[in-house]
């Protein structure tokens, strides 16, 4: 079905008749290039099931319409796929009412959307923001103002600058805090001097963490880990390295921080993916990403309520953070999740979609060095010698849309409804990627 704008002419033409050239040629001369988008693909809408999209790829015979499965899920942001009828009808009938109005104002979403944050996520108090990079930001305001007040060996404050101690190869997020808690050498090039008191640790390496406590004994503020590494290639810790790390960061009076932007909301298998390794609740969680089932940005730093109390009016702000339509989608999607229990059948289909990458792994044993993963967030590692984005193209060319990270990882994040016939697809698509690899 087409839009209102189909038939808007741009650059002389109306959209609907616009080629992958057209679309390319904007792309490449007016956006920055910050992204490598596949070539001669342009994905159209959702498709015939709620996992698949319409897309128009360009072939021998000119530009052809067809369907390929989507297995990354926007990075786990799409629990539901695309085009789910609960979903786009209710979106549509809200955003008749009215456009926004700001924070200095209330409405009839945001209250009812905080309490059910509370019942579901189990923590005091919640700062609503857009993308995933903002709560990381809050988070790190929130950190420093912590340390300032109450940390230090005694609790009565760093006198120095409050250190935060993240993880090497982790993803926070775009902002300028985001970039300085992680420590990828293209993201911060050029951007010297990052923020100041910022230490970076191998993950899963308890005795790294513990050194760099003692390190800067009583001047850490947090401790900043993603509890599933999946932009570094989903990397799953053991399964005492958080309830460590947490048991740790309480020792030396440093606030413990875990992102669940990507692995949050049902995607490991646990609502998040703390709960799967014994933890207590961490004094502060990050999420986005699934928080508004994908259809617009919905992020929110949640934590606890000493803590949380710490921002007063103007210390912190958000035109969109919380406003109706994001309030009305994000109670809308958390109250969906329970009815439909899609955290259980994110371990089901986890189970079974694992099992079966697993068997193509080991039929490709001389390219395959793991599969690894939790729920429906895995990863396929091949081995340094091979390329993961030709193994992307190839998935491309068999109908599975996933994406390479950091060269040797294949992740694989389909939308969390997606039945047999899909993983099975996608398992297929994988076999004969790797032959061709």
């Amino acid at each position: 079905m087409g839009t209102m704008l189909d038939n808007a002419v741009v650059n002389g033409k109306a959209i609907k008749d616009w080629t992958i050239e057209d679309h390319n040629i904007a792309l490449d001369t007016l956006g920055a290039h910050i992204y490598e988008p596949f070539p001669g693909v342009l994905v159209l809408g959702g498709g015939s099931k709620p996992y698949m999209l319409k897309v128009l790829t360009e072939t021998e015979n000119g530009e052809v319409e067809s369907e390929l499965v989507d297995g990354l899920a926007c990075y786990s942001a799409v629990p539901f796929g695309h085009k789910d009828p609960v979903i786009v009808e209710s979106v549509k009938s809200f955003i008749e009412q009215m456009a926004t109005i700001p924070r200095s104002i209330s409405h009839s979403y945001l209250g009812p959307w905080l309490v059910k944050l509370q019942e579901f996520t189990r923590m005091d108090m919640f700062l609503p923001k857009n993308g995933g990079t903002e709560a990381n930001e809050a988070a790190i305001k929130l950190i420093k103002k912590w340390g300032k007040n109450y940390g230090g060996k005694d609790g009565n404050g760093i006198k120095d600058v409050p250190v935060i101690i993240s993880a090497k190869n982790a993803f926070h997020g775009r902002g300028f805090g985001s970039t300085t808690m992680m420590d990828d050498e293209l993201s911060r090039k050029d951007l010297d001097p990052l923020l100041p008191g910022f230490e970076h640790i191998p993950y899963n390496d308890i005795p790294a963490l513990e050194a760099k406590l003692k390190e800067h004994d009583g001047n850490v503020a947090g401790v900043f880990l993603e509890p599933i590494q999946a932009e570094a290639g989903i990397f799953i810790p053991d399964e005492d390295y958080l309830r460590n790390a947490q048991i740790l960061a309480k020792k030396y009076n440093s606030l413990f921080i875990l992102d669940e932007i990507q692995t949050g909301y049902g995607r490991t298998g646990a609502d998040f993916a703390w709960q799967l390794y014994g933890l207590e609740k961490p004094d502060l969680i990050t999420l986005g990403k699934a928080m508004s089932s994908g259809v617009l940005p919905v992020s929110c730093l949640c934590g606890r309520k000493d803590l949380m109390e710490m921002f007063e009016p103007h210390s912190e702000g958000s035109t969109f953070g919380g406003y109706p339509l994001a309030s009305f989608v994000g109670l809308l999607t958390i109250t969906e999740l329970e009815k439909r229990n899609i955290t259980k059948l994110a371990a089901e289909n986890g189970k079974y979609l694992q099992g079966i990458l697993a068997e193509v792994g080991v039929k490709h044993r001389d390219k395959v060095a793991e599969v690894r993963g939790k729920g429906m967030l895995i990863g396929v590692e091949i081995y340094p010698k091979f390329n993961g984005h030709t193994l992307s193209m190839n998935m491309l060319k068999n109908g599975v849309y996933a994406k390479e990270t950091h060269s040797t990882n294949l992740r694989i994040a389909p939308p969390i409804v997606i039945d047999k016939f899909g993983m099975d697809r996608i398992a297929d698509a994988l076999d004969k990627s790797l032959m061709d690899l």
